[in-house]
C-alpha cells in the first residue's frame, strides 16, 4: 500500500471506513450481557448458537463408548479426511491445479512434517469415529477431548474467518495505529495498530488475535519481531473463556478479582517480554516479498487526528469486495485443510503423554519446588498444572478441578491464562505462520512468562485474598 497522500478525503472511502469499522468493532469488541451474569461478544453469541443450538443438537451416529457424534464432529471428520487425501494426491500425482496455484500448493504440498501430521490426524479421527483402536488413543481424556476441541474450533472459525477482514481491511487499524502509536511503542515496542489485536483477543478470541497478526505480518504491516511479540503477548484468552476456566475451578464468585489479576499480570508481561531474550533478539525486518507497508508517522504539517482519518479513509477506499472474499476463502482453506488436522494430531499425542506417562510429573518437579518456596499449598501435587498448559489452555483447569485448595486454584488458574502460548491452538497457528519463531523459542517464551508471572500472581493473591 502506498503512503497516504495529501489529497482530499474520499467520501466513498470515509463511508466504507465508518460503516465497516463500526460493524467490525461491534462484532469483535461489544460486550453484551449473556443473561447469566457474564458478558459475550456478538461473534461469541453466533458461535455458541451454531455449536449448541444447531450443530450440537444433531446426533448422526454413535462412536467409541456410545457418545453422540454431533454434526460439527462430522464436519471435522470430513475436513480432516479431505485434507489428508488432498495432500496425498499432491505428493503422489502433483496435479497441475494444485502445483500451479500458490495457495493450494502451500496447503497441500507442504513439508513432510505437515504431511505426517495430517496422516496422524486422519488415523486418529477415524479411530475415534469408528470406536476402534488402542484405548490410549480413543480414550475420553485423549483423542476424544481433542476431537471435541477440533470440532469446536471449526465452529469458531466458521464465523471468525470471514469477520476478520471487516476488522482489518477497512482502515480501523490504520486509524488507531496513528492515534496511539507513541503510547503503544513506548509501552510494548510495537506499532499502534497492535492495539486492535489486543482488543480482538481480549474480548473475542486468542486465535483471532494470532490470525490477525499473521495476516498483518504477511502484508507488510509488522516486522517479524513485532508479529512475534504480539502473538506471544497480546493473544490473551478471551474474557468469556476466562469465565469458563473460573467456573471449572470453582471461582465463579471471585471472577472479577480473578480477571483483574489476569489483566494486570498480562499487561506487565507484555511490557517486559519484548525487552528480553528471545523476543528482543529477533530480526526486526519486514518480509522481503512485501516490504514495509505501514505508515503511522504523522507529517509535521498535519494534526494527528486528521492524519489518522486520512490514512484510514485511503486504506478503506482501496479495499475491494473481491479482496475481502478472497481473504476469507483462503482463510477457510488454510485453517480447515491445514490447521485442524494438525491440532487434532499433536494435541492427541501430547494428551497421551500427559495421561499415560509420568513425564509431566518428572519435568514439573522443579516447578513444585518453586511453588513450595512461594508457600503455595499442595505444591508438588499440582505442580504439573504449571506446565501442561503448553499443550492446551484447559488442561490445567481439568487438573485443578474444585478439589485443590482455593488459593492454589486461584494462583494456578490465573497462571494458566497468562501463559498465553498453547500448542493445540495458538501455538500451531504461530508455527504455521512466517513469524521467526520455532517450537524451541515458543517453549522458552512460555517458561519465561511462567517464571516471571508466578511470583507476581502469588503476591497479588496474598494481597487481595
Amino acid at each position: 500500500m502506498n503512503q497516504p497522500g495529501d489529497s482530499k478525503l474520499s467520501k466513498r472511502g470515509l463511508v466504507k471506513f465508518i460503516m465497516f469499522s463500526v460493524l467490525g468493532m461491534f462484532l469483535f469488541l461489544a460486550p453484551i450481557p449473556d443473561g447469566e451474569g457474564a458478558f459475550n461478544i456478538p461473534l461469541g453469541f453466533a458461535i455458541d448458537w451454531l455449536r449448541d443450538s444447531v450443530l450440537g443438537t444433531v446426533s448422526l451416529t454413535t462412536y467409541g463408548d456410545g457418545t453422540n457424534f454431533a454434526l460439527h464432529h462430522l464436519l471435522a471428520l470430513i475436513v480432516i479426511t479431505i485434507s489428508f487425501l488432498g495432500t496425498l494426491v499432491a505428493y503422489l500425482f502433483k496435479p497441475k491445479f494444485i502445483m500451479n496455484n500458490e495457495k493450494l500448493r502451500e496447503i497441500f504440498r507442504s513439508s513432510p512434517v505437515y504431511f505426517i501430521s495430517k496422516a496422524v490426524g486422519f488415523v486418529v479421527v477415524w479411530m475415534i469415529f469408528l470406536g476402534w483402536g488402542p484405548d490410549f488413543i480413543i480414550n475420553a481424556f485423549t483423542g476424544d477431548v481433542m476431537m471435541g476441541l477440533a470440532a469446536s474450533l471449526m465452529v469458531v472459525f466458521i464465523f471468525l474467518v470471514p469477520a476478520i477482514p471487516i476488522l482489518t481491511k477497512f482502515g480501523l487499524m490504520e486509524f488507531f495505529g496513528v492515534l496511539i502509536r507513541k503510547a503503544v511503542r513506548f509501552l510494548f515496542r510495537l506499532p499502534g495498530r497492535a492495539s486492535i489485536d489486543l482488543m480482538a483477543s481480549w474480548f473475542g478470541s486468542s486465535a483471532a488475535s494470532v490470525i490477525i497478526t499473521r495476516d498483518q505480518h504477511e502484508k507488510g504491516f509488522y516486522t517479524g519481531r513485532e508479529a512475534a511479540v504480539i502473538a506471544t503477548n497480546f493473544s490473551f484468552v478471551s474474557l468469556p473463556f476466562t469465565l469458563v476456566v473460573a467456573q471449572a475451578i470453582g471461582l465463579r464468585e471471585r471472577f472479577w478479582l480473578f480477571y483483574l489479576v489476569v489483566c494486570v499480570v498480562c499487561i506487565l508481561l507484555a511490557m517486559i517480554m519484548p525487552r528480553i531474550w528471545p523476543l528482543r533478539k529477533l530480526h526486526d525486518d519486514y518480509l522481503p516479498e512485501v516490504g514495509k507497508q505501514i505508515h503511522e508517522e504523522v507529517p509535521a504539517n498535519m494534526g494527528i487526528f486528521k492524519w489518522a482519518l486520512r490514512s484510514a479513509t485511503k486504506h478503506a477506499d482501496e479495499t475491494t469486495p473481491g479482496q475481502v472474499v478472497r481473504a476469507g476463502a483462503y482463510g477457510y482453506l488454510s485453517i480447515f485443510m491445514d490447521l485442524i488436522p494438525i491440532i487434532l494430531a499433536w494435541g492427541t499425542v501430547a494428551l497421551i503423554i500427559f495421561e499415560f506417562t509420568p513425564i509431566f510429573n518428572w519435568i514439573s518437579w522443579p516447578m513444585g519446588q518453586l511453588l513450595r518456596l512461594l508457600q503455595v499449598e499442595a505444591a508438588m501435587t499440582y505442580a504439573p498444572a504449571t506446565l501442561v498448559g503448553f499443550v492446551d489452555m484447559f488442561i490445567p483447569a481439568l487438573l485443578l478441578g474444585e478439589t485443590a485448595p482455593e488459593a492454589t486454584r486461584f494462583i494456578l488458574g490465573t497462571l494458566s491464562i497468562v501463559q498465553v502460548i498453547y500448542l493445540a491452538e495458538t501455538g500451531v497457528l504461530i508455527l504455521k505462520s512466517k513469524m521467526p519463531l520455532n517450537i524451541g523459542k515458543l517453549f522458552a517464551i512460555f517458561m519465561i512468562r511462567t517464571l516471571i508471572a508466578l511470583p507476581i500472581i502469588v503476591g497479588l493473591t496474598w494481597l487481595l485474598f
